[in-house]
This record gives C-alpha cells, structure tokens and sequence, in this order.
C-alpha cells in the first residue's frame, strides 16, 4: 500500500484489516497516584496504588488489535502469579499470543510508576522476562516477521535483538515502524527496514545528537525532516505531547493537531499513538489521516489511569474524533 509517499505494505492491493508483527517488552506496572510528585528526600503520604498491565511491546500491541488490526505479539513473560492472567488479557483481546514465552527461571518485567493525576509521571523498569527476547526469539517468529504487513519495535528488549529483527525485516522487504524509545541506548545500527520512525522531543534530540533544551514546536519539523534524510526514512513523526506532533515524509513537513482533553495519566499514551498509527498507515490513510487517528486514540488514553486499562477500542477512537 502506498499512501503519500509513505509503503508499509508489501502486498499492494492488500486487505483493508493489516496484519502487524509486534515484537517488544511486556511489564506489570506498580502504579501510586500521589497529590503531588516527590521531591528528592520526600515521602508523599495520601496515595492511591494499583496494579495494571503494561510495557510498551505489549501495550503497543493493545493499542493496534483495539484500533483494528490483525496483530501478533512476540513477547516473553516471568514466572509470576500475574503471568497467566496477562497471557490470557492479551488473548481477550484477540492477539495471535502463539510467540509469547513463559520464562519459569525469572521473574516478569516490572515497573513503578509514580504520577501527579495531572498528567505528569515518575517511571522506572525492570526489564525481568523481557531480556529473554533474544535473537534466538527473533529467528523463531522469522515466518511471522516475513507475513506481516509491517512490524512494531520499541527499545525495551535487548539491542542485539532489534538489530536481528531489522535483518529479518529487510530479508523479508517488511517495513518497519521504529518506536525509539526509551532512547537510552543509540546504538542500533541503520537499517533500509525502517521504513518509519516515531520519537517524542527527547529521544529526536538524542538521535540527532542536539541539546533537548532546543527543540520545541517551532524546531521539530526540520529535525524530523533531518532524522529522516539521515536515516533514510520513510516518514518520521515527533510527538509533542500537548502541542500535537510534526512529521516528515518526502512530501514535506506537516504539523498534527493535538487535541484539549482532561488528562489524568499520560503512561502509554505514545504507546496507544504507535499502535494507533500503524493500523492506519495498513489501512492505506495518508500520513496525515493516520496521525490524526493516532493523536485521537493517544487524547482518548490519558484521560483514564493506567497502561493498558486506558487503550481505547476503534468504536471510541471513530465517536471521539467525529
């Protein structure tokens, strides 16, 4: 399918529900909801806790099957209590879980966050289960990365294991929508496989190698103009969270709207975006139509609490932006 000059089918002609391959971490998220985040030193009485699902592969993957795709999911899960239960929300909501390991020798991913109910968070990871999506993992599900329309990639498993899926990719001619995030790690080689890349303001001025004091609306769209020259790109997409998003592609640059809503908890709102966005671009909508679904998906997440618990299904997104 093309759409502007963006390709992330091989198969044009394609049937209109795409078929995504999401390979990523799965954690169980620890969250407080706190009157205000601490300061160094402080402890915050007052809290609210609860338990939900998350990590970004996963959510990702939520995110796409609730949007409407036909996702796989290649993931691994630990040898805790939480572990079934997760396996089993995945297939309620109808992902393909055949590439979904169940780790007995450790323990899940964790994550503790922290956040305000003001839209601000605290968050810190575990990787646990996840750093078992090895290579290894990746030549497994080699028959459903070469079947897919696109794949999804995060950076919250190994590196050497994102560097053989982009591999496989390419072997494949299977474009590649790149979330680089958390962009702790800049060391993953260029591939002709990533087709799109999607960052929020700090992880493009950590991939393009600028102080994140200096891009701001103003400056995103040259950068992500440039992050998709220099790395050969299809298109690129920076979120900016309340002032929507640029994005890039050989047409040119655009700004994506943002829309006002009541944010309470912005976890998994890039997320949502992601999944959001590569249905859409399966689907065949131009760039512009797909962010736009995505930011109206991300808007519709950050108004509940939570990761997963907030995606919203397609009946909601479609209403939402009508």
């Amino acid at each position: 399918m093309v759409h502007d000059d963006v390709v992330i089918s091989h198969e044009p002609g394609h049937q209109m529900k795409p078929s995504i391959t999401v390979i990523g971490s799965a954690n169980v998220d620890y969250i407080m909801q706190v009157p205000h985040l601490p300061a160094k030193g402080e402890t915050v009485m007052d809290a609210s806790f609860f338990q939900a699902f998350g990590g970004k592969g996963a959510n990702q993957a939520v995110a796409a099957a609730r949007a409407g795709g036909e996702i796989t999911f290649v993931g691994a899960l630990g040898n805790d209590a939480t572990a079934k239960v997760y396996l089993e929300g995945l297939k309620a909501d109808g992902l393909n879980t055949d590439h979904v390991s169940m780790e007995r020798d450790t323990a899940g991913g964790s994550a503790l966050i922290m956040f305000d109910g003001q839209g601000d968070n605290y968050l810190s990871v575990a990787p646990g289960a996840n750093a078992c999506v090895t290579p290894e993992r990746a030549d497994a599900a080699e028959e459903v990365i070469a079947a897919a329309d696109c794949v999804v990639l995060q950076m919250e498993i190994p590196l050497e294991t994102n560097e053989r899926i982009l591999e496989l990719a390419a072997k494949h001619e299977t474009p590649v929508i790149l979330n680089y995030a958390p962009a702790n790690n800049l060391g993953l080689k260029p591939s002709e496989a990533i087709h799109g890349l999607v960052v929020n303001e700090l992880e493009a001025a950590a991939l393009a190698g600028e102080d994140a004091d200096r891009v701001d609306s103003d400056s995103a769209g040259a950068l992500a103009d440039r992050l998709r020259k220099n790395g050969g790109h299809q298109f690129v997409v920076i979120t900016l969270g309340k002032d929507g998003s640029v994005f890039a592609d050989a047409a040119g640059v655009q700004r994506g709207k943002a829309f006002v809503v009541d944010a309470v908890d912005t976890t998994a709102a890039g997320d949502t975006f992601c999944g959001a966005l590569a249905v859409a671009l399966g689907e065949g909508r131009s760039l512009a139509d797909a962010v736009r679904f995505a930011a109206g998906a991300s808007a519709l997440s950050v108004m509940q609490v939570g990761a997963q618990s907030s995606i919203p299904r397609r009946e909601a997104i479609e209403s939402f932006l009508k």
